[in-house]
């Protein structure tokens, strides 16, 4: 470095002024408090709209499960495809998750070669077309490809969705914005269920061809709005095109005006963080295995990405139509009425439990929801078997079934809002695509089990199936209590301090291990060029 010629130790010493000015601060330490509402800024305003390209990507899951949940109570839908029962209507209502596996094939390689925003675009794209299939259906297998097709194209956008929005959003919405993001998820459920409820009075197949179509909707708007959104600026630095990351932050997080703190200090730590990573090669699969960190945010990873589907949500969602008819409630309309209800219900929860995510914490809203789901399936388990016993007769027993499912969302909704910010947050940069794809893994191949066993088993057994859910409940809430980490209040890059220690350093730890490598470095060069320092810091 004593060898540098007098630019590069300009460049070099203005750095290290800056390493200084910023070693031992955090994000929040930097980041300007908004004095009015989020959207009466205008790079905040423009910023959050483009990013609904990614925060619509839930609507269409939410929205299929609503309906296909629908589509079995209406006589038309039914009596067109043959009065599919067992395997048939298994394979009509996992075809998505068949779509969305077969994309983890290629889904967490599309966002690291090609960023965040081009795959959202693929995948709406796919969306729209497998929509478009579905509702022009002639046969069964026509059916079947088209939500194969919407599978595919949901399962690329919801790997790249959560990573843009987590890696572009302003820091003070971070949480609330990926926390509001699975909210989506109940938005298309209601819509679909209230469409699905009202397309019930139509005499004739566009009761069922309607709803299909409409699913599209959402897509085409994220698919138009991609073209427009920025690019992470975190990827942008990985892939060394640095200008155009502090560009990005400039425009969108301090309204186009250049050298503020916060761009200076989100820049810094970004790079100190993404250096280290390269340095550690953590973008290898074996990474998740080096080190007690990686290997804990695994953990984490794979518990909360099944936990998510197989606590319960399939005997609540796909198959509700089922629950009630074992509990005696068989009018097609009365259960189609209770479907749109739920789907109301839903949403509330889930966009109460998302705003307050920065002030209960991830960890928090998870451990509250598995309490309350476990508590609330004990209760349910035991008045199923009461009015079983009393052949169904027992209408306030059926009322109090009822009931549950509208708790179990209590439980249900902090869970599902908090999963995806927490999972996405706590990996490293480089694994975070990989992380992405295997959490949607989890969820879809678990819905696999939810979309073949839960029919099967409330068939043969009844309410003694709940048991099992009951089981599984008290797992998850011990772990949950035990072993997860709270994230609130830091910096996307700060988190891996939680992690990491000593092994690996991430955000503030990054800055001051930079800073320490420059000033060390600085040592050895001639007296003489400390005039250039001085100059500098003056600058500064």
């Amino acid at each position: 470095m004593a060898q540098l010629d007098q630019h590069d130790e300009k460049t070099a010493i203005a750095r290290m002024a800056e390493l200084d000015e910023f070693d031992g601060l955090t994000l929040a330490d930097v980041t300007p408090k908004l004095d009015k509402w989020w959207f009466m800024y205008p790079n905040l305003l423009k910023l959050n709209l483009l990013l609904l390209c990614a925060f619509l990507a839930q609507f269409t899951c939410g929205f299929d499960g609503s309906m296909i949940n629908g589509m079995q109570s209406l006589p038309s839908w039914v009596s067109f495809f043959n009065n599919p029962e067992g395997e048939a209507l298994g394979q009509l209502v996992n075809a998505i998750n068949f779509g969305v596996i077969a994309s983890l094939l290629v889904s967490s390689q599309l966002c690291e070669y090609f960023g965040r925003r081009r795959p959202i675009s693929i995948g709406t794209f796919l969306v729209v077309f497998g929509s478009a299939l579905q509702g022009g259906a002639q046969t069964y297998g026509m059916f079947f490809a088209g939500r194969f097709v919407i599978g595919i194209g949901t399962g690329i956008a919801a790997v790249a969705a959560p990573q843009l929005m987590m890696e572009c959003a302003y820091p003070l919405h971070r949480a609330k914005i990926v926390s509001l993001y699975m909210t989506q998820w109940v938005v298309g459920y209601l819509v679909a269920a209230w469409v699905t409820y009202g397309a019930f009075k139509m005499d004739s197949v566009w009761c069922w061809r309607l709803p299909s179509l409409l699913q599209c909707g959402p897509a085409l708007l994220q698919f138009v709005l991609s073209f427009f959104v920025p690019e992470s600026p975190r990827w942008l630095v990985y892939k060394d095109r640095t200008e155009e990351a502090i560009q990005v932050l400039t425009k969108y997080h301090a309204n186009g005006e250049p050298n503020t703190r916060l761009v200076r200090f989100e820049m810094l730590e970004i790079q100190a963080t993404l250096e280290e990573e390269k340095l550690q090669k953590a973008s290898k699969w074996s990474e998740f295995f080096e080190t007690a960190g990686t290997r804990k945010r695994l953990s984490i990873l794979l518990f909360i990405g099944y936990a998510v589907q197989i606590s319960g949500l399939g005997l609540t969602g796909y198959y509700l139509t089922k629950i009630l008819d074992s509990i005696g409630i068989t009018n097609s309309e009365t259960q189609l009425l209770i479907n749109a209800v739920v789907a109301i219900w839903q949403l509330l929860c889930s966009v109460f439990f998302a705003l307050l995510i920065d002030r209960v914490g991830r960890r928090g809203l998870i451990t509250f929801g598995f309490t309350t789901m476990f508590i609330v399936f004990i209760i349910w388990t035991i008045c199923s078997a009461i009015n079983q016993e009393r052949d169904f007769q027992d209408k306030s027993l059926a009322i109090a079934v009822v009931a549950m499912i509208f708790l179990f969302q209590v439980g249900y909704q902090p869970l599902a809002i908090a999963s995806v910010p927490y999972v996405i947050e706590t990996s490293l940069f480089s694994l975070r695509s990989k992380t992405a794809m295997i959490f949607q893994f989890c969820g879809y191949s678990a819905s696999l089990y939810n979309g073949y066993v839960n029919p099967i088993a409330l068939e043969n057994i009844g309410w003694r199936y709940y048991i099992f859910a009951v089981a599984i409940l008290g797992v998850e809430t011990a772990y949950a209590w035990w072993f997860l980490p709270e994230t609130k209040g830091k910096g996307l890059e700060e988190i891996g301090e939680i992690f990491d220690g000593d092994e690996f350093v991430t955000g503030a730890q990054a800055i001051h291990k930079k800073r320490s490598e420059y000033h060390e470095n600085f040592t050895q060069m001639e007296p003489a060029k400390s005039n250039v320092a001085e100059a500098v810091h003056d600058e500064v």
